[in-house]
């Protein structure tokens, strides 16, 4: 059986207030003590992914999905009928739950976030040479944000564009339209002004430098129009 979140695993908590549960930690060793049994149970008709994915992303599939268990049934006292079968690509789905959930990795840093009302994203990433890329920022900004990316030295150019990856990747996962959704028409430090988004930021962190980004839309839990607040 896998480790529960009493049993001193990594998991730290980000957020758990008014019906909003996020947790990030690191996703244990690929021996991280699942059996058949509780991965069924855990997965519910979304158990035939595993068959599907790589030896190397079966624990960080399932240790996330552990985790959304946890709140859901420890903090929330809600029952468990696993996820529903979704394709790749799409948000994951509680079955039978109006529970609204949202699942990001990279590298061993893993977050999962449950909101009560409304929806929830969230993302995180690690500070990489791939933020240097001329390419991922026409992708990624407006005008006004190439400008100020512009004018950063290098190292500070590149965590401030992966924070603004996240910022904007966990607020199209909250809307569930992901990378459809045209980044070069999203302002990111406007989200903050609009009431019906909520987001909180974490500054890099360890010698990876992750950033980690949570936005809930909707019935948001607070009655603040300060969207996105830095921890």
């Amino acid at each position: 059986m896998p480790r529960s979140e009493a049993g001193g695993d990594s998991r730290r908590t980000l957020v758990s207030a008014r019906g909003v549960h996020v947790v990030t930690g690191r996703v244990p060793g690929a021996d991280s003590g699942f059996d058949a049994e509780d991965a069924a149970q855990l997965l519910g008709t979304d158990a035939a992914t595993l068959g599907s994915l790589d030896e190397t992303r079966i624990a960080s599939y399932l240790t996330a999905r552990q985790w959304v268990r946890d709140i859901v049934t420890g903090r929330l006292r809600r029952p468990w009928s696993g996820f529903e079968a979704t394709p790749r690509g799409v948000k994951p789905r509680l079955a039978d739950s109006t529970l609204d959930v949202s699942i990001a990795h990279a590298g061993d840093r893993l977050v999962v976030g449950v909101v009560e009302h409304g929806r929830i994203g969230v993302d995180v990433e690690l500070v990489a040479s791939v933020f240097d890329q001329p390419s991922l920022a026409r992708r990624l900004c407006t005008p006004a944000e190439r400008r100020r990316a512009d004018a950063l030295g290098p190292a500070e150019r590149r965590a401030w564009l992966t924070q603004l990856w996240t910022v904007k990747e966990s607020y199209a996962k909250a809307l569930g339209a992901g990378l459809s959704l045209d980044f070069r028409q999203l302002d990111g430090a406007a989200l903050r002004h609009r009431v019906a988004v909520r987001g909180v930021l974490t500054p890099a962190t360890g010698a990876s430098r992750a950033k980690i980004a949570v936005s809930w839309v909707d019935a948001a839990p607070s009655c603040s129009p300060s969207s996105v607040r830095a921890i």
